[in-house]
């Protein structure tokens, strides 16, 4: 079934939009969740999370690509739940690609409500200029939180070319904002 299809289900409230869901995107938003937190049966639970808040958010949203929809919800999910339980663990996953990140965003611009919308925009252009690869594998680590070991084996490379592509992306990245004034 496609994406539309799915979404009118649930315009129509029709409880099988939830069914078609599941067959087609449960794998997808479970795997995000489980990234995030580290943990199967959490990501399990986060599914139920997703599940109810497309219920309750389609209408009146009307996603065009329902994929990228119910990600962003799987991962904002994954990651209040790791929030509310103040996960500290746990090595590597989130909290070293948000380490990452922060030598790059000032945490003072982080905490600022306007300059986040500046940053946002700043973000989606930079991303979208970024050559087609490298946009690929910025997203893989920083959106889906794919560990450098499986982004490498997707794109059949060695685990060092994808750090050095993710740092060399972050420098830019830094002296980007810097230029735009965002280093604030």
């Amino acid at each position: 079934m496609q994406d539309r299809e799915i979404v009118e289900l649930y315009f129509k409230r029709e409880e099988q939009a939830l069914e078609k869901t599941a067959e087609k995107y449960k794998n997808y938003c479970v795997s995000i969740a489980e990234r995030i937190l580290g943990n199967r049966e959490d990501a399990e639970e986060i599914w139920n999370d997703v599940l109810s808040a497309a219920w309750n958010s389609i209408p009146p949203n009307e996603p065009e690509y329902l994929n990228l929809y119910l990600g962003k919800i799987a991962r904002n999910a994954a990651l209040k739940k790791l929030e509310a339980e103040k996960t500290k663990k746990r090595d590597g996953g989130i909290k070293i690609q948000l380490d990452e990140l922060a030598e790059t965003i000032p945490a003072t611009l982080l905490e600022q409500q306007a300059d986040l919308i500046a940053l946002r925009e700043f973000l989606n252009g930079f991303i979208r200029n970024l050559p087609n690869e490298q946009r690929k594998i910025f997203i893989k680590r920083y959106w889906l939180c794919e560990d450098v070991k499986d982004i490498a084996k997707d794109f059949g490379c060695s685990e060092n070319k994808v750090s050095l592509i993710l740092f060399r992306i972050r420098k830019r990245l830094k002296k980007e904002l810097e230029k735009e004034d965002l280093d604030i």
